[in-house]
């Protein structure tokens, strides 16, 4: 891309220096006509009247020409910069519905998965009733050895646990 743009300076000023060059020969054939004035008499008035007419008729030419070309070149920049921004707007287009979409299926997916994460509180809230149920059990079970502990059979003295042994 910047080659291009250097190409195009590069082709700008080649092109504004031949009209230069160009403008340069017509003032300098324009004054040379307007000399020959002087010599009007020598080479007859008709003949220096269809010079200067001619050099005119180049001289306007030579103008129209290069407006015609800026014209050109004018109406050129303004279609490529038109097409420019009609494709920077359907890339904005498109990346807003992209996004869209994106979110689109973003949702359908949270939606679609709804059923899973139902299933899954069911599934936690299932394992905290067992866990409850479990440590209820055990909390009874606890209360039961030690309400016969408390009692105080003889024959299960032998079986009390002492402070040497390891739990």
């Amino acid at each position: 891309m910047m080659e291009d743009n250097t190409t195009k300076t590069e082709a700008a000023k080649q092109a504004d220096k031949e009209w230069e060059d160009l403008r340069r020969e017509l003032e300098t054939l324009g004054e040379q006509v307007k000399s020959l004035r002087d010599h009007a008499g020598a080479l007859g008035e008709t003949v220096l009247g269809n010079m200067e007419l001619r050099f005119q008729d180049v001289l306007s030419r030579a103008h129209a020409y290069r407006n015609t070309t800026a014209s050109q070149m004018e109406q050129l920049q303004k279609h490529v910069m038109d097409q420019a921004d009609q494709t920077q707007a359907t890339l904005t287009e498109q990346g807003k519905k992209s996004a869209e979409m994106a979110k689109d299926k973003a949702l359908e997916l949270w939606d679609r998965s709804e059923p899973l994460r139902h299933g899954a509180q069911e599934v936690g809230q299932g394992f905290l009733r067992a866990w409850s149920e479990i440590a209820a059990s055990f909390s009874k079970a606890a209360e039961k050895v030690q309400a016969e502990r408390a009692k105080g059979t003889p024959e299960d003295s032998s079986s009390k646990p002492t402070g040497t042994q390891a739990s």
